[in-house]
């Protein structure tokens, strides 16, 4: 392997590694991101044991690893100590003068009273007091004077050899202050963390405050999985630690982890009393998470609360600013950064976090125009320019992305998301690139050729029907990159809401991997990318027609409805007995469904319930309804009022309505028959109370049954094998619970001779389902596929016995819809292209053979069926697509020259002709 795989390679491996959910990698000791109980490290209790300990050194000893009682903190100095570690900054010791002048500064500081803070330590020296300096004036917007002071700090520092905790700690934080104002020189980052490991393991090896410390640049830097366990480490000495806390629950929330970050919150909420009556980072905390959980209401009503007790404090400035930019409150915002400016002059937090917000919300022109604000106030800052990076990235513009991420690269080498994106803005310049009306399409140059040059004709007619339908055309071209593996897809993606697993929509963005087999790690199998691509562009529609501010659950919804392919048997039966036991999420439930799941198959079906409803909306409100809703979103209307205004009817309404229209769909799928099973038990109960024993035991296999299909707990075949061994075969769990004697259930087969249940009860109990078909069991096959019709197991079965019989055309209404049904296997269409040709009946062989070239395209026995039905359909610039294909896949193989050639023969005499 050359060196540009080798490093590639490696990239992709930390890449993968770090883009793991943190409670992975920490499973070896089985601790979540965010630990619900923390055990003290043993050599706290050892020395807190020492007998030789005074009264105040045991006191002392006590607050600073977070163990102390009301006695211990009688001491104003000791209180304020233990009130500053639990942030309790509006603490009233602090406005006394009972107090250290470092500790009264680093209260002001957290609360945003930079000017108090100089004051506190007016008369102060050393290097604490420089840092704290360097700190309030970079605060103050003063990037000269935080600087000079921070530069100050670090040269006092170097001028010592021997060092306190303290004062490694206030050299890191200068040296972190002079950073974002002047750039991160290379050797820096190390140097830290060099300068925190010798603290925590020379100087004193039980102060937690240099674990917090370090994981404050590996957080910043985006190294979660670095960060989390010396956090955890941190706990362990001091459990009262909020910082700690604190950004556990920020670490949290970059996963999506709303539950985890609540306990950290819950966490703070009980350190102290001291003062507030709310912790005022627990209420950062929760505010944050409302904000990524699309409640900005929720956000704003806590960041208003604790603004009344810290009307300074800049963290809550900021999100409050943010707060309004995602509700689309244009003027609220301005307010609140004016605000921010005149408690921090000039800082770049408040542009930066609107900015950072409005880009996780795909509000990328407006979240440019705030972080180049940022980087105008602060331009040696590499966040901003991080963001913006990462931000035109995920609208297609990689000139200008890699732009952003070189300078940040040069202002902060160790960021891993500025070297992964970097890398991988370098590999996609060697892509090749192919356009049409509207879509660039970018791919590696290789084999992937073969598979990009089969792509832009669908593409186009693709976008005729999704763009028709939504009524709405993208101001410019769609890209689509097709991704060579999941490695690069990964990194593409990385840092990207809302993930998917073998395409990501970003708006004007697309990336899908190759449908190919391979190892797991490389390769997520067969899939159509025609069919998945449908489902992305509904996003790329549905997200720029409005103003990506579009519900989360409608966008999805909307692209399933796109993707034209029918209900899978299974999810039809999720959805029906969800439904029978009113279970459905509502409006508010099925958005956070998408984002964080309680129950391990909620997310998909999320998906399913969504595209049910917008089938709804479109049977109940007409085909135009969904376009009026989506013009309430671009308006900026909010989801409680968008649905009354389009629709014309309340939330309430709209999903009571939905609920009756779905009992309907569900009978009309055979899944809510009646008499029902449990009514048929009674009468079979009342007939032969022999069979009551049996029949009891059969509703609680029931119970059973949908307990375990609540919990998420069917599987899918997870390959080729497994898919062809279960073909013939119903689901384990469809089996009907009641077991009735055979004389009965004939009786009342011949009562509800369309009753679907007891039709496929009798068809499982036939003994001749495996051989050739009796005349009696092929009708009781097409009676039960009229009956239940979301069910392809009939269709399975026909199809195999007919494809064996001397009529195998028969054959192909039922391969029909299996094929329709296929996700990860091309078989029934190889199948179905096969038998059309043979019926003469090209246009659609090639059809067919299309559908299992896109599925499989690497595969020459499928470019080689797909040619010649090209030839049959005189469709020769597919077939000459096809063979070029070959060509490239076989290059060895000198008949495909020969047919080249012989296909551009036939074009030139069809072009003389014309």
């Amino acid at each position: 392997m050359n060196t540009a795989g080798m490093k590639w390679l490696a990239v992709a491996a930390v890449l993968i590694c770090s883009s793991v959910d943190v409670r992975i990698a920490n499973a070896q000791n089985g601790a979540p991101l965010v630990p619900r109980e923390v055990a003290p490290d043993s050599l706290v209790v050892q020395s807190l044991s020492a007998d030789w300990l005074k009264p105040s050194e045991l006191a002392k000893l006590k607050i600073r690893h977070g163990t102390w009682e009301e006695q211990d903190i009688a001491d104003s100095e000791l209180r304020a100590h233990a009130s500053l570690i639990a942030l309790r900054i509006g603490d009233d010791i602090f406005k006394t003068d009972a107090v250290s002048p470092s500790f009264r500064a680093k209260a002001l500081l957290h609360s945003g009273l930079h000017r108090e803070a100089l004051a506190a330590i007016e008369m102060n020296t050393g290097i604490e007091s420089d840092a704290l300096r360097a700190q309030a004036w970079e605060l103050a917007g003063d990037s000269d004077s935080a600087s000079r002071f921070a530069q100050q700090a670090i040269d006092a520092y170097t001028q010592v050899t021997e060092h306190t905790a303290e004062e490694v700690l206030s050299a890191v934080a200068a040296m972190q202050i002079l950073g974002r104002a002047k750039g991160m020189p290379s050797g820096n980052y190390q140097k830290m963390l060099d300068l925190l490991a010798n603290a925590r393991d020379s100087i004193n090896r039980l102060d937690p405050r240099p674990r917090i410390a370090e994981a404050k640049l590996l957080l910043d830097r985006g190294k979660i999985a670095d960060a989390v366990p010396a956090l955890h480490e941190s706990l362990k000495l001091n459990p009262r630690s909020a910082e700690a806390w604190y950004l556990l629950g920020k670490a949290a929330l970059s996963r999506f982890d709303f539950e985890g970050a609540e306990v950290a919150a819950e966490k703070m909420d009980r350190l102290g009393p001291f003062g507030n009556a709310i912790h005022p980072f627990a209420a950062l905390v929760r505010a944050e998470s409302a904000i990524v959980q699309d409640d900005p209401d929720k956000a704003s009503e806590i960041l208003d609360e604790l603004l009344v007790d810290a009307p300074a404090m800049v963290q809550a400035i900021a999100l409050r600013a943010a707060v309004d930019a995602v509700r689309h409150d244009e003027d609220g915002t301005q307010a609140w950064l004016s605000r921010l400016d005149e408690v921090s002059p000039g800082s770049p937090l408040g542009w930066y976090e609107v900015g950072r917000r409005l880009a996780f919300d795909r509000q990328y022109e407006l979240a440019s125009k705030m972080l180049s604000e940022a980087i105008q106030r602060q331009p040696e800052w590499p966040n901003p320019h991080i963001e913006l990076g990462l931000l035109e990235m995920q609208s297609g513009r990689d000139d200008a992305a890699m732009a952003a991420l070189k300078i940040a690269q040069d202002l902060d080498p160790f960021n891993a998301r500025v070297v992964f994106s970097l890398f991988l803005l370098e590999e996609l310049e060697g892509f090749q690139t192919l356009e049409s009306e509207h879509f660039v399409l970018r791919y590696k140059p290789g084999e992937d050729e073969v598979v990009a040059n089969m792509m832009l004709e669908p593409l186009e007619k693709m976008h005729d029907d999704v763009a028709g339908r939504f009524g709405h055309e993208p101001d410019r071209k769609t890209v689509i990159e097709l991704m060579p593996d999941h490695a690069f897809f990964s990194v593409r993606i990385t840092g990207m809401p809302r993930i998917h697993t073998i395409a990501a929509c970003t708006g004007p963005l697309i990336a899908i991997e190759v449908p190919r087999e391979g190892p797991p790690n490389k390769h997520l199998g067969l899939f159509d990318w025609l069919k998945v691509l449908r489902h992305e562009y509904a996003h790329t529609i549905t997200l720029s027609q409005t103003r990506n501010r579009i519900p989360h659950w409608l966008t999805e919804a909307a692209a399933v409805s796109m993707e034209e392919t029918p209900r899978k048997y299974q999810t039809a039966r999720e959805l029906a007995e969800r439904w029978r036991r009113g279970k459905l999420f509502d409006l508010d439930e099925i958005n956070w469904a998408f984002v964080r799941p309680k129950q391990p198959g909620d997310r998909s079906f999320a998906y399913a319930q969504g595209h049910w409803m917008v089938e709804y909306m479109n049977e109940r409100f007409g085909q135009d309804a969904l376009i009026r809703l989506l013009d309430r979103y671009f308006e900026g209307v909010r989801e409680k009022d968008a649905i009354p205004q389009a629709l014309g009817v309340s939330r309430e309404e709209f999903y009571e309505g939905f609920l009756s229209w779905a009992g309907s769909q569900v009978a009309s799928w055979g899944l809510d028959p009646s008499p029902t099973l449990d009514e048929l038990s009674d009468r079979v109960r009342e007939q032969d109370d022999d069979q009551l024993l049996l029949l009891e035991q059969a509703r609680k296999r029931r119970l059973e049954q949908i307990a375990g299909m609540l919990a998420g707990e069917i599987g899918q075949a997870s390959s080729r094998n497994q898919t062809r061994a279960k073909a013939d075969r119903w689901p384990a769990l469809q089996r009907p619970p009641v077991e009735i004697q055979n004389a009965t259930l004939e009786a009342l087969l011949t009562e509800f001779p369309e009753h679907p249940d007891l039709i496929e009860l009798v068809l499982r109990r036939s003994s001749n389902l495996e051989g050739t078909l009796t005349p009696e069991s092929r009708s009781l096959l097409e009676r039960y596929a009229r009956a239940r019709p979301v069910d392809p197991f009939p269709h399975r079965v026909l199809a195999r016995e007919l494809l064996t019989s001397d009529q195998p055309k028969d054959a192909i209404p039922h391969l029909v819809e299996l094929d329709l049904r296929s996700e990860k296997e091309n078989a029934f269409a190889l199948e179905l292209a096969n038998l059309l040709r043979s019926e003469g009946r090209s246009q659609e062989a090639l059809d067919a053979a299309e559908r299992a070239v896109r599925m499989d395209p690497y595969r020459p026995s499928n470019r080689e069926l797909a040619a010649a039905a090209a030839i049959e359909a005189n469709n020769l610039p597919s077939a000459m697509r096809h063979i070029e294909a070959l060509l490239v896949l076989e290059p060895d193989e000198p008949l495909h020259v020969r047919r080249i050639e012989a296909i551009k023969r036939l074009l030139s005499k069809d072009q003389q002709d014309g």
